[in-house]
């Protein structure tokens, strides 16, 4: 797989819709840092072109990889664009909702075209709310505001974008996770859970690395009697309908548990936070495994400093790493990205 179809840039260039994007500086430089990353994907034939299994399809980049057979055309594009919008969450979570059992799941969303919109949105007993740009990642394209702020707030909706999303800010957060599916011409199959971190600015940051069977078992732990089946076969029903004939490859579809209030001993499920229509973090997380010794369970995460060498000293002062006889890692830090002069950011797996 070449590794320049690593765009890490893909949301960022379905929010400009236009033939040619550049990225921001740090996130070139992000896209040339991590590109090895590319080799630990699994080839797979369910895309536009054997060519370019890339991260995410967009305009820009189909524009690059202009001459290659089989690649996307203007109108799987528009799709692919279409489906990408956190709109398409919006339209999933009560549907989901409705599907499984009242009092497990929690989560409301709101698709807000303008301040009358806002107002009809917004219920009093929520202190603060999460306001999302349609298209953007990471992360990126949020912004918390409290419930004092709303009188005031100049809503400013993204006219290339037609609104923002907006949602209710849930303080008792306790995991993210996020189930990860592939989508063929003909049905949607899960291929796996993924246990992920985020940051105060709900800013990806690693995932667990372990078998199936333990990662569930977290879930459990907290989530004492909901049944993750139901909730991975409802979500495979909800993808169906809207993808199948009008996108091919990865999605990943984020969760999380949500603490009830004044922390009482009552979990949730946010069972659609977001809907990726690309390869993720998390469906990458999922071939990490095969590296680590039996019975070993790592953390993989990225880790970025705008200096070169403090970077460096940074991972040379981290434990080594210790392999077993068949070279998978027992302990210590594993790079699984060269680390240059240059380097800004850089990947690892720990154990």
């Amino acid at each position: 797989m070449n590794k320049q179809f690593l765009n890490f840039s893909h949301d960022l260039a379905l929010a400009h819709d236009c033939e040619r994007y550049t990225p921001p500086l740090n996130v070139q430089m992000m896209e040339h840092d991590l590109a090895e990353l590319v080799n630990l994907l699994p080839q797979t034939q369910i895309c536009y072109s054997e060519y370019a299994p890339v991260w995410g399809w967009n305009r820009s980049f189909v524009n690059k990889l202009k001459g290659l057979p089989g690649l996307p055309t203007d109108e799987q594009l528009a799709d692919i664009r279409r489906l990408s919008s956190r709109r398409t969450a919006v339209e999933m979570l009560p549907a989901i909702r409705k599907q499984l059992p009242e009092g497990t799941t929690i989560g409301e969303s709101w698709f807000v075209k303008n301040e009358q919109d806002l107002e009809k949105c917004i219920k009093d007993n929520y202190r603060r709310m999460i306001f999302k740009a349609p298209y953007s990642g990471s992360g990126r394209g949020l912004r918390l505001v409290d419930r004092d702020e709303l009188g005031s707030l100049n809503l400013k909706v993204h006219k290339s974008q037609g609104g923002v999303v907006v949602e209710p800010y849930y303080s008792g957060k306790v995991a993210d996770f996020a189930l990860e599916y592939l989508c063929t011409p003909s049905e949607v199959s899960f291929l796996g859970l993924s246990l992920f971190s985020t940051d105060e600015r709900n800013v990806y940051s690693g995932n667990v690395i372990a078998p199936q069977s333990v990662l569930w078992q977290r879930l459990n732990n907290v989530v004492l009697s909901f049944d993750f089946e139901q909730l991975i076969n409802v979500v495979k029903k909800e993808l169906a309908c809207r993808f199948i004939g009008h996108y091919l490859g990865p999605i990943g579809v984020d969760m999380m548990i949500v603490q009830g209030e004044e922390r009482s001993a009552k979990y949730y499920i946010h069972p659609c936070v977001e809907v990726n229509v690309r390869r993720t973090m998390g469906e990458l997380s999922l071939h990490l495994l095969s590296l680590l010794a039996e019975g070993a369970e790592g953390f993989f995460r990225l880790i970025y400093n705008k200096d070169s060498d403090t970077l460096r000293r940074m991972v040379d002062d981290m434990p080594t790493a210790e392999y077993d006889n068949d070279g998978r890692l027992v302990s210590g830090v594993h790079l699984l990205t060269p680390l240059a002069e240059d380097t800004h950011f850089v990947a690892l797996l720990t154990v």
